[in-house]
């Protein structure tokens, strides 16, 4: 079961204000004194100091922008597909036939992606018995390019990954009256699993059977 959605990133834009400081100057001024006498004359003469020029004020440094958090070594696939790890319970309803049965799931995912699930479906299932829980392991990986996995209840099944969630093929059912069942699950943004099923009873090429399920943490 694959959880679609992956983490969003989160983008901070930083805004650096430049400061320039405008420079100004005055004019110099001259004052001239001249005194005089009998002998001659003699004048003095002095010049303002010019005005200093201001300092341009400096830029501010930018802020930097933390990185955002990763768990190290785990693939952002298996990461993702984490969300679901839990306990479900519901039930499945046959809605050919009007039978219906319980059923509870509970999901477990390593960091390397081994997908631990533990399945018991409650009622007739198949028109037959109350089947035995079972175990069923497989990697979250394996799953986007399909993965067969060993079922007492439907023999072989085929998982593979699509883009509103997951498919289960059992083509050869070991039973005497199924002859193969088609699962489509999905899971829902609040949690839930939901799911529809078709069957094709033995010697048959049709759907001769259809029903859903819904499972909640």
């Amino acid at each position: 079961m694959r959880y679609q959605g992956m983490k969003r990133v989160v983008v901070l834009a930083v805004s650096v204000v430049l400061v320039t400081a405008a420079c100004g100057g005055s004019t110099a001024e001259t004052s001239t004194s001249v005194l005089s006498g009998e002998t001659g004359t003699f004048s003095t003469s002095s010049t303002a100091a010019p005005a200093t020029t201001a300092t341009p004020a400096t830029t501010a440094t930018p802020a930097t922008t933390a990185a955002p958090a990763t768990t190290v070594g785990v693939d952002p696939i298996i990461e993702a597909a984490k969300a679901t790890i839990g306990e479900y319970a519901g039930d499945w309803t046959n809605n050919t036939f009007g039978s219906t049965g319980p059923m509870t799931t509970s999901i477990d995912i390593a960091d390397d992606g081994t997908v631990t699930l533990v399945m018991d479906l409650g009622g007739f299932v198949f028109g037959e018995s109350d089947p035995d829980p079972e175990v069923l392991v497989f990697g979250v990986l394996e799953v986007v390019q399909g993965v067969d996995v060993e079922s007492a209840v439907f023999g072989t099944m085929t998982l593979k990954q699509t883009l509103g969630g997951l498919t289960i093929s059992a083509l050869d059912v070991p039973s005497t009256r199924i002859g193969s069942v088609e699962i489509v699950v999905s899971l829902d943004s609040d949690g839930t699993v939901t799911g529809t099923y078709e069957i094709v009873f033995e010697g048959e090429t049709v759907v001769g059977a259809e029903g859903v399920f819904t499972l909640s943490r």
